[in-house]
């Protein structure tokens, strides 16, 4: 099952998901003490981080009890302008009161490998022993149909144990880090950020085309237990 909202432009998509997550982290504060977000790169929502600083969302979040990561992450410096997390806490996470020990970002200072090792190793001394189940997951959608950096036909599409794997995109020549399918697939909620129509070809696709999930990734999210939820401005919507 997945919910799809259409807004009419690119800044009440923005909104609209800004709104989602103070509702969401707001219950999960109230029911578990604690809201755990892994968030997406990309351009597509850094604008809604930017939202989440102003004071009509920013002062509704008791930000000692979120706690952040990412989905996934290019291997570059900590300091590069593509990295992930610089860019979330240039546009965000410097602007709200959040505790420096509550922001996890991958550690890509080190060999790809190792730092999906550690990330994973993160992951399993915050949630504890049990399996990560993340109170929500951010995820965009390449207009090849990629997420997170799950890239067509890559081998992380079949790692079944691992939470976080790297993974080589050859299209792209470059290395990157990635939570897998099953800790995507065991969150709470999942949530896509689709704007554009440069994307809307590949959101039919992948929302009423047939699976072919190793050419088109994004159809592999399928929570077991979670919400989906794909949040759409107009122009991406318009082929559906």
């Amino acid at each position: 099952m997945h919910d799809i909202f259409i807004l009419e432009t690119r800044e009440k998509l923005n909104d609209a998901v800004a709104a989602n997550i103070v509702t969401k982290a707001r219950h999960a504060i109230k029911e578990e003490g604690r809201f755990s977000i892994a968030l997406s790169g990309g351009n597509t929502p850094l604008k809604i981080y930017q939202l989440l600083t102003t004071p009509e969302y920013r002062d509704k979040i008791n930000w000692n009890k979120v706690f952040v990561f990412w989905g996934d992450e290019r291997c570059v410096p900590l300091s590069d302008p593509e990295n992930n997390a610089y860019q979330a806490k240039e546009a965000f996470l410097d602007h709200i009161p959040i505790p420096e020990e509550n922001i996890f970002p991958i550690p890509v200072n080190l060999e790809p490998a190792l730092a999906a090792k550690k990330y994973e190793e993160t992951l399993t001394h915050f949630f504890g022993d049990g399996k990560p189940v993340f109170s929500m997951i951010l995820l965009g959608m390449g207009e090849n149909g990629h997420t997170a950096s799950l890239f067509p036909h890559t081998p992380i599409l079949q790692e079944r144990k691992a939470w976080v794997k790297e993974v080589y995109v050859p299209a792209l020549a470059m290395h990157r880090v990635s939570f897998t399918l099953p800790l995507i697939n065991q969150a709470k909620e999942i949530v896509f950020i689709v704007s554009g129509a440069g994307k809307s070809s590949m959101l039919k696709t992948i929302l009423h085309g047939k699976p072919e999930g190793e050419k088109y990734p994004a159809q592999l999210i399928n929570p077991l237990q979670g919400n989906l939820q794909w949040f759409l401005d107009k122009e991406a919507a318009q082929k559906l």
